[in-house]
């Protein structure tokens, strides 16, 4: 429940107290609408304020005002809020005082669920399991008992102080001295979130859940053992604010979620069979001054309602730009919409007529005098004084020419931290990339270590998104992960939402842990194509080295010895068949010599 906003009515409506999702405590004026006092509790951040409650106690009188007062005897009672923390501890701050004036401890071992006081009684605090019974006077637990199994989220103390309503999805009734469940009443399937009580001689009570959107009421008297509600107020969203008045008719205000107001009346006697309608519907918006456009009319939501006799105090506008207003609907109207100025822009206006900043008025006959100028002094008085400043010396001393020759410095662990909290509150995705996208473990695991507390699971959640992205954003997203899951170990295990926030990471991790075994196979075999590739080069590079790499033929010396080749080769062959014929012819003589026959006439 950390961050939960939370705020109410003072008892008389005096005053209005809120709690934001900061950890801070404000006060606002109903009457004059000015936010009063501020108060920020020890350890805001890490153990913020869960849920509130308006008390008026007594201040203890000083002798001497006892003498000059002697009406006086138990001092004067003073608004006081009671805030439930995240730690289990109460608070007690004193509007009259300006600070916290005593804290509650002992009580609770986890959060606060809701605190409930009433006039004449105790104050009472739930948490999951127990229901605990303060003594504010000595500070102290006084009673203390467990409710049952199913979880407490709201606490109501009827007006005889001895019985309470204690709320789940159930609701039921307590005796308080005996610590005894009375009667127990059905008919809401979510956590009940409000129970107020409707005074008169047939005791009735209504309460509103988280996910219903209507109001049930219910009879708490002793003739009837119903445990279905009586009467059902049908609405248009989730009910935020209850508030009634019960004179001869019951009112009942109603503010929603979406910032709507909801009128019923109606006299509660026994069982009502049809659902009730609203008998008025209160919207606000803002005019701004554009009526032909299509965002002429800005809704502005109504945070919370007051029933004062015939009139409603509202609360609208937002916890920055908080404005008051009593209204009081009449009419047959069945839909009332206000229109109003924006807050933003009374403010705006404020400011500039109370503003203290004086802006220092010059004319346009400025002169630049320097320390080095030598100034002229004209012959007559009625003429200002002059001063010749060269352009270069001005330059100089604007320091315009001057060079940098610092190095830009890398950015620091707390103004990431500061930075990365602002985008996760804010949800802007540029500041959220700049800090991100940055992959050096030391500052990373040094911005994670200055996060609060309440920025663990929203950076969790945009880590998630960033690691189903694409694969360098996933890298460093991985590297985030693994520094907040380092840091705040404690946390998350305490957390039992972290699970289903990081399911998807776990369904990724489980795929990729799948697809791993088949990867280092591929890779296996790409690894060993590359290394028979590479060597397969190697050894034809080798081969085109054992071979001339270039070749070289003169084309004129050649031709030349070509030439020289033929005329000796044909002196050679004319002298050689020279012989051969002499040769030849001493043959021929030896052979007709010798009678041997000559060719054969084959004609013959």
């Amino acid at each position: 429940m950390a961050g939960v906003e939370c705020s109410a009515f003072s008892e008389d409506g005096e005053y209005f107290g809120y709690s934001g999702a900061d950890g801070k405590l404000k006060v606002w004026e109903t009457e004059s609408g000015i936010l009063s006092q501020e108060y920020t509790p020890n350890l805001h951040l890490s153990s913020p304020c869960t849920c509130l409650t308006w008390v008026a106690s007594r201040n203890s009188v000083s002798p001497r005002k006892k003498k000059k007062r002697k009406s006086a005897e138990h001092g004067s009672e003073t608004d006081t809020l009671a805030l439930g923390t995240m730690s289990g501890n109460l608070l007690l701050y004193s509007v009259a005082h300006g600070s916290m004036v005593c804290q509650l401890e002992g009580g609770h071992s986890s959060a606060v669920n809701h605190v409930a006081w009433s006039r004449g009684s105790n104050l009472f605090s739930c948490d999951d399991k127990h229901i605990v019974e303060w003594s504010v006077a000595d500070s102290s637990v006084k009673s203390k008992w467990k409710v049952g199994t199913e979880r407490v989220t709201c606490l109501l103390v009827l007006s005889d102080s001895n019985s309470l309503l204690a709320a789940g999805c159930t609701i039921g009734l307590w005796d308080v001295p005996s610590q005894k469940l009375v009667r127990r009443f059905t008919g809401h399937a979510s956590e009940v979130t409000s129970l107020t009580l409707i005074p008169g001689a047939e005791s009735y009570f209504i309460s509103a859940a988280k996910n219903d959107r209507l109001l049930s009421a219910w009879s708490l008297s002793s003739r009837s053992q119903d445990k279905n509600s009586v009467a059902s107020f049908v609405m248009e969203d989730v009910a935020t604010c209850v508030s009634l008045c019960s004179t001869d008719v019951t009112s009942v205000v109603a503010v929603t979620r979406s910032g709507v107001l909801h009128l019923y009346k109606h006299q509660l006697n026994g069982k009502c069979s049809k659902p009730l309608k609203p008998r008025v519907t209160v919207q606000i918006a803002s005019d701004t001054g554009q009526s032909q456009g299509k965002d002429a009319v800005l809704p502005i939501p109504i945070l919370a309602a007051r029933k004062q006799g015939s009139n409603i105090l509202i609360a609208h506008g937002s916890s920055i730009f908080l404005s008051f207003e009593t209204i009081c609907p009449r009419g047959p109207e069945k839909v009332l919409c206000l229109v109003r100025r924006d807050p933003r822009e009374n403010v705006a206006s404020k400011d500039g007529v109370i503003s203290k900043v004086k802006v220092p008025e010059t004319s346009d006959n400025v002169e630049y005098v320097s320390h080095t100028a030598a100034v002229v002094m004209s012959a007559k008085r009625g003429k200002k004084l002059k001063s010749d400043v060269p352009m270069e010396e001005r330059l100089d001393n604007l320091s315009l020419t001057k060079q940098e020759t610092g190095s830009h410095e890398p950015p620091r662990s707390d103004s990431m931290a500061h930075l990365l909290m602002q985008g996760l509150h804010s949800k802007d995705k540029r500041i959220l990339q700049s800090v991100l996208m940055r992959n050096d473990p030391v500052l990373i695991s040094n911005t994670v270590t200055r996060l609060s507390l309440q920025c663990t699971v929203p950076l969790i959640k945009e880590l998630v998104t960033l690691i189903q992205g694409k694969t360098v954003v996933s890298k460093i997203a991985v590297l985030w992960l693994k520094a907040v899951i380092r840091s705040h170990a404690g946390q998350l295990m305490a957390n039992p939402d972290v699970r289903d926030t990081l399911s998807p990471v776990l369904g990724l991790v489980e795929t990729r842990l799948g697809l791993l075994a088949p990867l280092s196979r591929l890779r296996g075999r790409l690894d060993l194509l590359v290394d028979q590739i590479e060597e397969s080069n190697k050894g034809n590079v080798a081969g085109d080295l054992g071979e001339s790499l270039l070749v070289f033929q003169d084309q004129g010396n050649s031709d030349e010895g070509s030439e020289i080749e033929d005329i000796a080769l044909g002196s050679e062959s004319e002298d050689h068949w020279e012989e051969l014929s002499d040769v030849d012819m001493d043959e021929e003589v030896e052979a007709e010599e010798e009678g041997e026959p000559g060719e054969v006439d084959m004609s013959v």
